[in-house]
């Protein structure tokens, strides 16, 4: 899928295991508060509820995901993977997967979330997904506005953070 945004032509392609690094990045960003001191990458990585979401990439089934490239380069990433049971948090459902998104931050503010986003959705569809879980930051109102926008719905609360399912079917 291509449009165009102002700054190039944005392509949103599928997520290959090559795209690991770009990906773990787009997670760093996304998994840590702003105005806040964070972790080192490496330290952030290492955290088991980020972990989760990289470790053995593309090497389980239903491992789904998606890059938004502008001119070839990569700035934003979606993805969901199905947790296994020494890898779910309280409010993960087993058979529910779970989405993480990023994007880069001088590309955010552009839409690029929601094209990432539609993307994804239409790829789980094609692939038989019926639900996808997400976990955000109270605080994250652009991306809480982005989620109920395509059709998230709030179903667990706990202390900032705000649990999010979409039903596909």
């Amino acid at each position: 899928m291509s449009s165009g945004m102002g700054v190039g032509m944005v392509l949103v392609r599928a997520a290959l295991a090559d795209d690991l690094p770009f990906m773990q990045r787009m997670l760093y960003e996304a998994a840590n508060k702003p105005g806040e001191r964070w972790p080192s990458f490496d330290d952030s990585m290492r955290e088991p509820r980020n972990e989760r979401h990289w470790r053995g990439w593309m090497t389980r089934t239903g491992d789904l995901g998606v890059i938004a490239e502008i001119d070839e380069v990569p700035v934003g990433a979606a993805w969901i993977r199905i947790m296994r049971a020494g890898e779910r948090g309280p409010l993960d459902a087993p058979d529910v997967p779970v989405l993480a998104i990023g994007v880069e931050h001088a590309h955010r503010g552009r839409g690029l979330g929601s094209e990432l986003m539609r993307s994804l959705l239409d790829l789980a569809r094609q692939s038989q997904v019926h639900s996808i879980d997400l976990t955000t930051g109270s605080f994250n109102t652009a991306a809480v506005r982005l989620y109920h926008r395509e059709g998230f719905r709030d179903v667990g609360y706990y202390e900032d953070t705000i649990r999010m399912r979409l039903t596909l079917r």
